[in-house]
C-alpha cells in the first residue's frame, strides 16, 4: 500500500510540474501562425514577385508581422493589402528599417482589432523588386509577435526568430 501512495504521489507532483512551468497557464494565446508564399523565388533585376503572409489564430491584443529580406530588393510602396474575410483593405508598412545583419532589409506591419474587427485570420499581400544580385541562398523569412502598446521596432534588437522562410534570389 505504502508503494502504491508513493507512485501516486510521484506522479501527481510530475504532473504538476507539467502543467505549471514557463508556459503562461490555460489561459496563454501566443502571437498565432504565420506562414510565407512567394509567388517567383528567383527574378532578374526590375521583375517583381508577390508576397502572401497568411495568418491565423491571431493574440486578441493584435500582432505585429516583422519580414526579413536581402537588401537586393526593395518594397513597391502601394502594394500592400490585408485580405480579411474575403475583402481587400489597404495596407502600409510601419516601418522599413536596413538591418546590420547580412545586409537585410526588414519590414513591419502592425495589425490591429481596427482591421481586423472580429475575424481571427487573413493574408497580407504586397511585392518586392530586384534591384541587384543577391546571395544564391537568399530567402525572405517572417516573424510574427504579440502587437504591444508603445513598443517601437529597432534593427539593433529586432527581436526576430523566423516561424516561416521562402526562398528568393535577384539574379
Amino acid at each position: 500500500m505504502k508503494t502504491i501512495v508513493s507512485s501516486l504521489s510521484v506522479l501527481a507532483s510530475l504532473a504538476l510540474f507539467g502543467c505549471g512551468g514557463g508556459g503562461g497557464g490555460p489561459d496563454y494565446t501566443g502571437a498565432g501562425n504565420v506562414t510565407l508564399r512567394v509567388s517567383q523565388s528567383e527574378i532578374d533585376t526590375g521583375d517583381r514577385t508577390k508576397i502572401t503572409v497568411t495568418y491565423d489564430e491571431l493574440h486578441p491584443d493584435g500582432v505585429v508581422i516583422k519580414l526579413r529580406y536581402d537588401a537586393g530588393l526593395e518594397y513597391i510602396p502601394d502594394t500592400s493589402l490585408w485580405r480579411i474575410n474575403g475583402k481587400n483593405l489597404d495596407a502600409s508598412p510601419a516601418s522599413e528599417v536596413t538591418g546590420d545583419v547580412a545586409e537585410s532589409i526588414f519590414l513591419i506591419y502592425n495589425l490591429g482589432r481596427d482591421v481586423l474587427g472580429k475575424n481571427n485570420s487573413g493574408e497580407l499581400i504586397f511585392e518586392l523588386r530586384g534591384i541587384e544580385e543577391t546571395a544564391k541562398n537568399s530567402e525572405i523569412e517572417v516573424d510574427m509577435d504579440v502587437l504591444e502598446e508603445d513598443t517601437v521596432f529597432s534593427a539593433e534588437n529586432p527581436e526576430f526568430s523566423p516561424e516561416d522562410s521562402a526562398p528568393l534570389m535577384v539574379k
